[in-house]
Order: C-alpha cells, then sequence, then structure tokens
C-alpha cells in the first residue's frame, strides 16, 4: 500500500513539474521605454532586477546603431557590459530595441550611457584616418634611436603593440563598425617587422641604401627607411579597420546613479514524498514513508549563482499520523506529534528537489516506552514559492 502511495505521489511531482516548465517557458520578458524628449527612463521608475528586459524607444531616420553601456555605479566601468542594436541592412528604422541578458542585482545602482551612431562620411573617416596615421607615426619617432649597434625603441615590442592599440583606440572613441567589435589590435606582421630591427646591422647600412645624398648619414637613412616600412605596415592594418561603413557618434545620453527595482522576497516551500530509515545497522534495512511539507533556505540567488541557488538547507515536518514500524509501533515526532526533518536539498529543473538528511523522531515502544532518535532520510518534493510583499513576482 506504502509503495503505490509513493508511485501516485512521484507521478503528481512529475505532472507538476511539466506544468511547471511549460509555464516557465512561456514567461513575456519586460520592455521599457527610453524617452529622448523628455531624457527619461520607465517613465521615472526603477530598472527591472534579476530579469532579462528589453530598451525600446523612438530614434531618428539616420540612426543605424545605438550601443548601451551598463555597470554598478560603486564600480569600474570595465566591469560593466556592452550591448548594442543595428538597423536591418537596407531599412530605416524609427524605433530601436536591445536585449540586456545580464539581469541587474535589485536595489543597486547604476551608470548607462546610450550612444547613437549614423554612417560616417568620407571626409570624417580620411580626417580621422590621418590624425591617428600622425599620431602613430609621432609616437615611433619619438621612441626610436639610431645608435651603432643598430634600432633602438625605448619600448618593449609589447609595449609598442598596446600604446599603439591605444592610439588607435582613442583615437576612433566616437566611431563604430557596424557589427560593434573595437579594433582587434595589430597582427603578427607588425609584431615579426618589430622583431626585426633586432637583426639589422647598420654597419652594412651603404650597402642596403639605394639612394642617398653626400651630407645624408649612412645610419640614419637606413634607419629611416626601417621606419618607413614599419609605418606603411601599421597604416595598412589601420586601415583595415576604418572600414567605409564606420558608423559615428551623433548624440550621447547618460544616467548616473539610476536604481533598479527592489524584488519581493520569497521563502520556498516545498511538498514531496519520503522515506525514513529505521535501520540501525546495514545487516538489516527498514523504511517507513510519508509526505512532507517543509521550507528551503537557498545558498545563492538563482539569477547569479546557478549551481549554489539550486542547492538549499531544509527543514520541515513528515506529516502522516500512521506510521508504524514491522512491530506495529508507532512512529511520532516533537511537532504536531509527527517527526521533523533538516537535509540538504538540490534542486532539478527548477521545479524539483532532491533532499536527504537527518529526521528527529520518536518511537512508541509497545510496552509504553518511548524512544527518541535520529534517523537518515531521503525526499522529492515539488517546490513553490510563498511570495513576501507586494510587488511583481520573478
Amino acid at each position: 500500500m506504502q509503495i503505490h502511495f509513493m508511485k501516485k505521489n512521484i507521478l503528481s511531482l512529475v505532472f507538476t513539474l511539466w506544468f511547471g516548465i511549460v509555464a516557465y517557458s512561456q514567461e513575456a520578458i519586460t520592455s521599457i521605454n527610453l524617452d529622448l524628449i523628455q531624457n527619461e527612463i520607465n517613465g521615472g521608475k526603477p530598472l527591472p532586477a534579476e530579469e532579462k528586459f528589453y530598451f525600446r524607444g523612438a530614434i531618428p531616420q539616420d540612426v543605424e546603431m545605438v550601443k548601451l553601456y551598463i555597470y554598478q555605479s560603486k564600480k569600474s566601468p570595465k566591469a560593466g557590459d556592452s550591448y548594442f542594436w543595428k538597423a536591418p541592412f537596407g531599412y530605416k528604422e524609427l524605433s530601436f530595441q536591445i536585449l540586456v541578458d545580464n539581469p541587474l542585482r535589485s536595489t543597486e545602482e547604476f551608470n548607462l550611457e546610450f550612444g547613437f551612431y549614423k554612417k560616417a562620411g568620407e571626409k570624417e573617416l580620411e580626417e580621422l584616418r590621418r590624425l591617428i596615421q600622425t599620431n602613430l607615426a609621432t609616437y615611433l619617432n619619438t621612441i626610436s634611436s639610431v645608435r651603432r649597434g643598430g634600432i633602438k625603441f625605448e619600448d618593449s615590442d609589447e609595449q609598442i603593440l598596446s600604446n599603439m592599440d591605444q592610439i588607435v583606440q582613442s583615437g576612433a572613441y566616437y566611431f563604430e563598425l557596424p557589427d560593434g567589435k573595437p579594433f582587434p589590435g595589430f597582427s603578427d606582421i607588425t609584431r615579426k617587422k618589430l622583431e626585426q630591427r633586432k637583426r639589422l646591422k647598420l654597419g652594412k647600412a651603404k650597402f642596403n641604401i639605394i639612394k642617398k645624398s653626400e651630407n645624408e648619414n649612412e645610419r640614419a637613412v637606413y634607419a629611416q627607411q626601417y621606419l618607413q616600412e614599419l609605418e606603411t605596415i601599421v597604416f595598412a592594418e589601420l586601415d583595415q579597420f576604418l572600414s567605409p561603413n564606420m558608423l559615428v557618434r551623433v548624440d550621447q545620453i547618460q544616467f548616473q546613479n539610476y536604481r533598479s527595482e527592489k524584488t519581493p522576497n520569497s521563502i520556498p516551500i516545498n511538498f514531496g514524498f519520503g522515506a525514513i530509515s529505521l535501520s540501525q545497522d546495514l545487516s538489516s534495512q527498514e523504511f517507513v514513508y510519508s509526505p512532507y511539507l517543509g521550507f528551503s533556505f537557498p545558498l545563492g540567488n538563482r539569477t547569479f549563482t546557478r549551481f549554489m541557488s539550486n542547492l538549499s538547507i531544509s527543514t520541515g515536518v513528515f506529516i502522516s499520523g500512521s506510521m508504524e514500524n514491522s512491530l506495529g509501533e508507532a512512529i511520532r515526532g516533537p511537532v504536531l506529534d509527527r517527526p521533523v526533518f533538516v537535509g540538504l536539498g538540490y534542486n532539478f529543473f527548477r521545479f524539483i528537489r532532491l533532499n536527504a538528511g537527518g529526521t528527529y523522531l520518536t518511537t512508541n515502544k509497545l510496552d509504553g516506552s518511548k524512544a527518541d532518535r535520529i534517523q537518515p532520510y531521503v525526499g522529492l518534493s515539488a517546490e513553490i514559492n510563498l511570495w513576501l510583499g507586494f510587488g511583481n513576482k520573478k
């Protein structure tokens, strides 16, 4: 009878799991509005917390990309997240939509930066190219010197590559590729050209110079020839980045210390079916079965720490009042004359929880005495959240 009852309860839990997954998969994603005219987000209300959401808003017709950068106010901007929206090819859109798929923490303050981009003109790109090339050439000439042993740079190869990357990124700060990707850095071709200077012998410079005036210093001319070759390679890689389809920022809106909403607190409630071991040793096994009801206390926030949030400390009570051992002795406990349990649980599929731990129970002996002890148990339960307070349920 008890085994049949257990199968019936497990079947009920499976149906609960199925309907829970269907309901969860159909959950809609929240959308909030960015009002460019009023310079306002979400009507002044807090940002959604612990869930994905969309930013939506109207834009001028010539805007082809919207980029969002968001980070916690108390943290470095480098710890933030970047998102962008790009108009479909060949279409002029009057609205944008950005999915923020990294949920925000509840009751935190965030800085948000929205950038609006349109296609850059030929003159803008040419001026950008000229300025960056000038800065790169000036930097290379500044750190280089000609000595008897060869061409010397004040910075290491890694520093040179890093500094040149920074020059490009700083110069193109207001420009973006259509896919939103940053400058990828200089390639191994540039790296190998930098390494080549270590093998140059300026003592043989007079045999490597095709044209020079009588007054020109042979070493200086040879070094200048190497620098020109290096610049040619560097400029070619820069041109690959400065695509004719590049976009330029035409406007930017910032929001400082914008707060996320406070999510309502909840307590997970478990209703399931468990087995309590009554055995004192491994030589003989005896179990009693009962539905149970309990609470769980997750060890982490599900949105940010998936594994730890699936783990929880559970406590509750077995609710059957007819449990007996093989001798016909009643199994009772300290709460409403029912056994209580404390255990560690783990969630599967978010709705089903496997629990294991210890049960404090009392055995009413046939001679009228009582024996209290702690016995192990295992259980399988369905979990629902009991919401505390008011607000949107997550």
